[in-house]
């Protein structure tokens, strides 16, 4: 049987809970990947100038928990990667989305 999306928040809850910039967003239910075979855990990052990013990680419904938590190292890595680009854009630039001008 599949992970529940509660299970798999709260892997992801532990992993990011060092990281004060980085939080899980539990309850949002947008969906932009339209595919409705994926759970979709929702995370958010901040900048100091008050700016933040979201983030998203898709894990497929027919995953067992334990293939979740083998797989979570790959799934955190490619989120770091999502961070250090969002975390490397000038406050300049993070105005200017929060504008819609990018």
């Amino acid at each position: 049987m599949g992970a529940t999306l509660e299970e798999i928040h709260g892997l992801f809850q532990v992993a990011v809970s060092d990281d004060a910039s980085l939080s899980l967003l539990k309850g949002f239910k947008m969906d932009f990947s339209g595919n409705p075979d994926f759970h979709k855990v929702y995370l958010a990052v901040k900048c100091q100038c008050g700016t933040a990013g979201l983030l998203s990680v898709e894990v497929a419904m027919d995953k067992t928990l334990q293939e979740v938590r083998d797989a979570m190292p790959s799934l955190l890595e490619n989120l770091q990667v999502k961070v250090r680009m969002f975390r490397s854009m000038s406050c300049e630039m993070h105005g200017k989305m929060r504008q819609g001008r990018l």
